[in-house]
């Protein structure tokens, strides 16, 4: 049906209603006349519900005044230790340390850099840095001292903020990047609420207050490393005003659904895009924030069961633990009604497998997005059932299938790129305007680099990422959809599929399994064999190995498989 055309249906009066029911949820822009009223028709590009209306302020300031109204309410909790931090004093410490850093020179638009597994006093020069107006960088904990030295080289901190942990990789970086002329300070978080010696010493002046920004939508609050799972990390630009659409989407009811959280675990890294805007964000609603330095599967489950957690963002890795291992039946979780999952795709199997454990789950929530998003432009919509899929487009934002040599909407149905327009894209990449030239087009859609099509109803399914689509014989294999199909096997416990080279083929299928239970390489091969066409068969083998390489948020690092466990193979 061409668009913009007249089109003239004829219905019985009865059929109205349902026509009209019917033509809301078509995937549309375009419009025309049914019956004297507007009517939406097929359209290859996607737009969520109207914008939300968000306050022009900066992040900074948001944050403090939620945070004075909170008083001494509990805003966090130490999950290991049990140490509590009141708001009031979240805002003494917090503001201290802004004055501190302005002391030493930090001024609006520096960088601020945290290096840390996750604490209460993460937060610390987070909130300080955006007081300021001065940028935050928040760092990946488990980079190697040359990872350390690129994201330095990305974000170009005054001070770098570090923990006990990841000090001695901290000085190694820092004594590194100080030949290229930087030379930012480096101050340790040590557990200590009196801790810092840069703001120990500093009272906070009666007139201080967060100091505003013009224009929150060209500010940057963040540098967000990428996840670099084709190479060294980019660093990512979020601003004050992508950051504040990003937690109103939190609050959009047919996201949330009709129940407040009251409490969140935060396990996942506050480095990592959706740790960092958990932590804004509940500090924004003033949701109780569980803190846990770092996943620890005992620890996890005890927490859900004496905080009698109601909610839980999850990762398909920790869906696939919850359905599967046989610890969680040693603790009481009966209080989750609510889950969402992300950072990769979660098959409709595994999914199954975990409402079987969990009847007591009402809701659960997929979503898709990437750090050059901000987080998540599409959600489940409470209430559906399509447990295929991520995913509708949310409020303000526009999505497209394109193919990916021309950037052409593709029509319902059809494979390409997955790309967003709208309120949560990035302002660019750090110090690279040739690559946000490739990720940005002039008319401002983001190229996510993933595979993925639409149904008739607007609902999006992701099928891999591009570049590692595995080309047998001219076919293009997704590795997802295999890795889904083999973790609904009973005796896989985790599962990743690359493609190895092959002289006449140009690559096969391998599958390399973690084994929940006894199983055999032709046992899997033949279940894959029965669920697939030829093309993507696993010609290439199983190879049992102890662990799957993942980035902190789940994503299985195919490259870092390939080099584990293939460390002939070209890469």
């Amino acid at each position: 049906m061409a668009l913009n055309k007249c089109c003239i249906i004829s219905v019985d009066k009865e059929s109205e209603n349902t026509f009209e029911y019917l033509s809301r949820r078509l995937v549309n822009t375009a419009t025309t006349q049914f019956l004297g009223k507007k009517v939406a028709m097929p359209s290859p590009i996607v737009r969520g519900p109207p914008r939300l209306a968000v306050q022009d302020t900066s992040l900074g300031e948001k944050l403090y005044r939620n945070l004075l109204e909170q008083g001494d309410k509990t805003v966090m909790v130490d999950g290991l230790t049990r140490r509590e931090m009141t708001a009031r004093r979240l805002l003494e410490l917090s503001s201290r340390l802004a004055e501190g850093l302005r002391a030493r020179g930090v001024l609006p638009g520096d960088t601020v850099a945290v290096c840390s597994e996750n604490s209460l006093e993460y937060c610390l020069p987070v909130l300080a840095a955006l007081y300021l107006g001065a940028v935050c960088a928040p760092l990946n904990a488990t980079y190697t001292p040359r990872e350390l030295q690129h994201a330095l080289g990305l974000s170009r901190p005054k001070a770098v903020f570090c923990s006990r942990l990841t000090e001695d990789a901290v000085r190694e970086a820092v004594e590194a990047v100080k030949a290229a002329g930087a030379e930012p300070l480096v101050a340790v978080l040590d557990g200590d609420p009196g801790l810092l010696p840069l703001a120990a010493a500093v009272g906070v002046s009666p007139g201080f207050a967060p100091r505003p920004v013009p224009r929150p939508e060209d500010q940057v609050a963040f540098v967000m490393c990428s996840s670099g799972t084709t190479g060294l990390p980019k660093g990512v630009l979020i601003t004050h005003a992508n950051m504040l659409y990003c937690n109103a989407l939190r609050r959009y009811d047919k996201i949330r659904g009709p129940s407040d959280v009251d409490k969140v675990l935060a396990y996942l890294p506050m480095s990592h895009a959706l740790g960092i805007t958990m932590l804004t964000a509940c500090l924004e609603e003033g949701v109780l924030l569980i803190v846990m330095p770092s996943f620890q599967p005992d620890l996890f489950l005890q927490l859900i069961q004496d905080y009698k957690v109601e909610y839980v963002p999850l990762v398909p890795p920790l869906v696939a633990f919850l359905a599967k291992h046989p610890m969680v039946a040693d603790y009481d979780l009966s209080s989750l009604r609510r889950v969402s999952c992300g950072a990769a795709p979660l098959s409709a199997d595994l999914l199954r497998q975990f409402l079987a454990r969990f009847p007591h789950v009402q809701h659960v929530t997929q979503g898709y997005g990437l750090t050059e998003c901000t987080l998540g432009a599409v959600f489940t919509p409470f209430g559906s059932d399509n447990h295929a899929s991520v995913g509708t487009v949310v409020p303000g934002m526009e999505l497209k299938i394109a193919d990916p040599e021309t950037g052409a909407a593709l029509e319902a149905g059809r494979r390409g790129e997955i790309c967003f327009r709208g309120p949560l894209v990035m302002k660019g990449y750090a110090g690279d305007p040739r690559a946000t030239a490739q990720a940005v087009d002039g008319d401002g859609w983001l190229r996510t680099g993933d595979v993925g099509f639409l149904d008739q109803q607007g609902f999006l399914y992701v099928v891999d990422r591009i570049k590692e689509l595995i080309k047998y014989q001219g076919f293009q294999v997704p590795p997802a959809e295999l890795e889904a199909i083999l973790m609904s096997h009973p005796a896989v416990m985790d599962a990743a599929v690359v493609g190895v080279p092959d002289a006449r083929a140009g690559e096969l299928p391998r599958a390399f399994v973690v084994k929940k239970k006894d199983v055999s390489e032709r046992e899997l091969v033949d279940f894959v064999a029965k669920q697939v066409s030829p093309p993507k068969r696993l010609r290439g083998g199983v190879q049992f190995v102890d662990s799957i390489p993942k980035n902190p948020s789940g994503k299985i690092l195919r490259r870092e498989v390939k080099e584990l466990y293939l460390p002939n193979s070209k890469l």
